[in-house]
């Protein structure tokens, strides 16, 4: 697939690789990439679109400039709260909810100040990658209001015990400590982000897609099924129905062989 150029989304920058790597990134540098009605949607939008498509592998949200994210913008928020006050939470919910079960991996390349929704947003991704200099922080309890949407998805990350101290205080916290709790899973100096998101990119692209597809449907299954002789049965079950695809076989035979399976090429 031949490389596709940056294309500008007003609000968004798309761009697909020859590797079917796409990125998107938020581009509203002047909120430090707020997220309103408008990006929103795009995000979504695309999120759908990839999570669909056969020329992407992986999807990686950053943010333009210098901040991944600031979270809700505040002036939309302030125009909802009077018009319809329900609308830019579900909006919300339904963004980070398809980033959470996209069915292709996706990367939170953390550039920057990653606040609020923001944060949620680094957490529903399957990798969260920061520099070590950014700044993270749940800060909705300082505005009078609390992120009754986020919460669920940074339970996903994080203890209730981990998260009450965040939520309820909305201090501003280091990226060491948002990846010693939980929140992120690597940090590196901000000029190595670019090589260390390459790196877990590379990594990714050595999984077989429907594998990571299947991994990722039976990750969700699982946080919501007891333990149990029940939920090993049907472990076994699902083995043993992924080892007879076709990419099983070329992985297998790969590995024999010594060579890169044909989704690797």
């Amino acid at each position: 697939m031949p490389e596709r150029p940056n294309v500008t989304d007003h609000c968004l920058l798309t761009h697909v690789d020859e590797r079917g790597v796409a990125t998107l990134t938020l581009n509203r540098p002047d909120v430090r990439n707020a997220l309103d009605e408008e990006l929103m949607r795009e995000l979504t939008e695309h999120v759908v679109t990839y999570s669909r498509s056969q020329d992407v592998r992986l999807i990686v949200i950053t943010g333009s400039e210098d901040a991944f994210s600031a979270g809700t913008d505040i002036s939309w928020m302030e125009e909802m709260a009077t018009d319809q006050p329900s609308v830019d939470a579900r909006r919300l919910g339904n963004l980070l909810w398809q980033v959470r079960c996209c069915p292709k991996p996706t990367i939170a390349r953390v550039n920057g100040a990653a606040i609020g929704a923001g944060l949620a947003l680094a957490v529903a991704c399957d990798i969260s990658v920061s520099d070590d200099e950014a700044q993270f922080s749940l800060p909705a309890v300082r505005l009078g209001t609390l992120p009754a949407v986020l919460a669920p998805f940074m339970l996903d990350a994080v203890s209730p015990f981990v998260l009450r101290r965040y939520v309820l205080t909305g201090e501003t916290f280091s990226a060491d400590e948002a990846r010693r709790v939980g929140f992120i899973h690597a940090t590196c100096l901000g000029a190595q982000l670019d090589a260390t998101v390459a790196r877990f990119i590379d990594d990714l692209l050595m999984g077989g897609p429907l594998a990571q597809k299947e991994m990722k449907m039976l990750l969700n299954a699982y946080a919501h099924e007891p333990f149990n002789t029940g939920l090993i049965e049907g472990a076994a079950k699902i083995s043993a129905r992924i080892r007879k695809t076709n990419e099983a076989r070329e992985g297998l035979a790969a590995y024999i062989e010594k060579r890169d399976p044909d989704w690797k090429r």
